[in-house]
């Protein structure tokens, strides 16, 4: 899904593109100077008109005349005193998709800080080019008539040196993050039959690049490595586990290191505990934390960030079958302690304790886990915010800065102490549910995390609402969104880089 971006110092009037897009404003002065004199006779003509009413969000377009040729431009209204990255990023995608519908191939971008007339911040055009960059996005794997997108280049003309500058030095950049954005949305948009457990270690084990080690472990392997609770989810299938370790050492030499641990639930029936009907149509989205981890250290590799990421992804698929884990087993985890299994549904918690007291050997900085975990956490912050949980407040600040950045909604939920009492079992160290009401069902189950990371620096990344969104998001679209991608690969840049 890459396109050709490109910054030029020239005048919209000889531009090739298919179309200009010209941000606007009420009262907005002359633009001559970077649009050409024509062009903007053509645009005072329309602003003038009864066609463009200024409205919040506005896109219109209209034909010019230009060197004997007629253009399409596009004119679309934000206030000049907004400065949220949020609007630019809606009004990008929203673009896009009439463009798309328009069948326009390239298109020249006058910048929104040329028009506002801002020299030093280039947050307006960057969201801008996110929101077109993730509408671009489509999954076709499986039809046999393909959605082409037609949008291959965009020009954005800037008289503002430090913004070419700034552009020529990102375009690389950003076009890698959304490859992988789209690679994170298609491994969850994949159907549950073709990307089972050992379907998605024989996609590692293709795509991974070569500057990244891999060990992937079959079923035997985990069992002999005592990752019990990994095994004891994944008994039930015909599909057995897999279990993914993914090193990329980006600063040789050191043992600083941030690990990275992603659910993998291939797909999720609840296991002896059945889900309702209704709830098992989108249940091959269960492993988007998988895939958002596999995606990030990929990610960067590619960008050779200096910095040493292991990356754990534990994946199965929770079937109800013969040998299916059932309510009442108490099973050994890696780390040692005893974990009776009250609910075969609250499975993604299982195998992320193995991977996280795993994730603890290699004397971490930060652990951070990412994963599509509870049903609860939908109900509090609805499908557009994911539950951000930390033990330790200053990371809780940092990647909520990164979320901001990326457009991404995070939200703190605490860890209340107090809650942990409900973990505790009567046969075994820890049980995988609360006793009692099951009030609080997202603190609960980071609480059970909490238990594993042996109080190494950790976030914990609820996405069971924000990996797969069945009403459109205004950016990221429908189904698979490849959310935390972004996130977490801005907030190593901010804070770990070595």
């Amino acid at each position: 899904m890459k396109i050709k971006i490109s910054c030029r110092k020239k005048l919209a009037l000889n531009s090739r593109k298919d179309a200009i897009i010209i941000p606007v404003y009420k009262n907005i002065p002359p633009l001559r100077t970077i649009t050409g004199k024509k062009i903007d006779d053509e645009l005072r003509a329309v602003l003038d008109s009864d066609y463009f009413n200024f409205d919040e969000k506005e896109i219109k377009s209209f034909y010019a005349e230009i060197n004997k040729k007629l253009k399409k431009i596009y004119i679309i209204h934000t206030p000049k005193e907004i400065n949220d990255a949020k609007i630019y990023r809606e009004m990008g995608a929203k673009t896009a998709g009439i463009l798309g519908e328009d069948k326009i191939c390239s298109f020249s971008l006058i910048a929104f800080e040329d028009v506002y007339n801002k020299k030093k911040d280039f947050v307006c055009t960057t969201a801008f080019m996110e929101g077109v960059m993730f509408s671009l996005y489509s999954f076709d794997a499986y039809k046999t008539k393909k959605d082409a997108n037609a949008l291959e280049e965009v020009e954005i003309i800037t008289n503002v040196n430090r913004l070419k500058t700034y552009i020529d030095n990102n375009m690389s950049e950003w076009n890698s993050i959304f490859t992988y954005v789209a690679m994170a949305r298609d491994l969850v948009n994949t159907p549950p039959n073709i990307l089972t457990p050992a379907g998605f270690a024989d996609y590692a084990e293709e795509h991974t690049l070569p500057n990244i080690k891999k060990d992937i472990w079959d079923e035997k392997e985990i069992a002999a490595n005592g990752l019990n609770l990994v095994k004891s989810v994944g008994q039930g299938s015909a599909n057995p586990p897999r279990f993914i370790h993914l090193y990329y050492e980006g600063f040789p030499g050191k043992t600083k290191n941030i690990a990275l641990v992603g659910k993998g639930v291939t797909f999720d029936s609840g296991g002896t505990n059945l889900k309702p009907t209704e709830s098992l149509e989108k249940m091959k989205s269960d492993m988007g934390g998988a895939a958002a981890v596999y995606a990030v250290i990929n990610l960067a590799a590619l960008q050779s960030l200096p910095v040493n990421i292991h990356a754990y992804i534990p994946l199965v698929e929770n079937i109800i079958g013969s040998n299916a884990l059932r309510p009442g087993d108490i099973i050994k985890s890696f780390s040692g302690k005893s974990v009776e299994i009250m609910n075969t549904d609250a499975e993604g918690r299982l195998i992320l304790a193995d991977a996280i007291s795993l994730a603890t050997k290699t004397d971490p900085e930060i652990i951070i886990d990412i994963a599509t975990l509870t049903g609860a956490c939908v109900i509090a912050l609805g499908e557009f915010c994911a539950g951000l949980f930390s033990n330790r407040k200053f990371l809780s600040k940092y990647i909520s800065d990164a979320a901001y950045k990326v457009g991404e909604d995070v939200w703190e939920l605490p860890l209340y102490e107090g809650y942990s009492e409900k973990l505790k079992s009567k046969n075994a160290d820890i049980r995988n549910i609360a006793s009692g009401p099951k009030y609080g069902g997202s603190i609960i189950a980071a609480l059970f995390l909490k238990e594993f990371v042996e109080n190494y620096p950790w976030i914990h990344l609820d996405i069971a609402g924000t990996a797969f969104i069945e009403s459109k998001h205004p950016v990221f679209g429908a189904q698979a969104t490849g959310f935390g991608v972004r996130l977490i690969y801005q907030f190593i840049k901010t804070h770990y880089l070595n």
